[in-house]
């Protein structure tokens, strides 16, 4: 909620201070062009669950959570033209209750890709590429 050139200083000066004093950070935002420039891993988190971790550039450049894929698709770019071409991923339904969340994945009720198994198992977070995690049924025979 800071003016911009205000945000953009404070945020050199938390990246200045990880560098010289070796610190990490629990940096926890909803503007993820700053996550993508402040941070080196990533953890992405549906109604209080993680369904998405691992290296900053990866998941940018790759996400495998639909949650993920639908949340990268709506960060604003630059280039207008870029931004036309562009295919944003609308979700659909409602947002589940937190104190009464569904009994599989809690995007279910959101996701494209939801099946079955999605809908009555909830997915475990599992490393399905070198360093890449994901909590979905769509990984689950890597």
């Amino acid at each position: 909620a800071l003016d911009v050139s205000i945000q953009a200083q404070i945020i050199n000066l938390l990246k200045n201070l990880q560098k010289k004093y070796n610190l990490t950070y629990l940096f926890i935002s909803h503007d993820l062009s700053v996550v993508e420039y402040i941070s080196d891993t990533v953890g992405v988190m549906y109604l209080g669950n993680l369904v998405e971790y691992g290296e900053t550039d990866d998941i940018f450049a790759h996400p495998l959570h639909p949650y993920t894929e639908a949340l990268l698709s709506a960060v604003p770019i630059a280039d207008p033209q870029a931004s036309r071409q562009r295919k944003k991923i609308m979700f659909t339904g409602d947002v589940p209750s937190p104190i009464n969340p569904p009994a599989g994945c809690r995007f279910s009720g959101r996701c494209s890709k939801c099946s079955e198994i999605c809908r009555t198992q909830r997915p475990e977070l599992k490393e399905v590429e070198p360093g890449h995690f994901v909590a979905c049924h769509l990984y689950n025979n890597r």
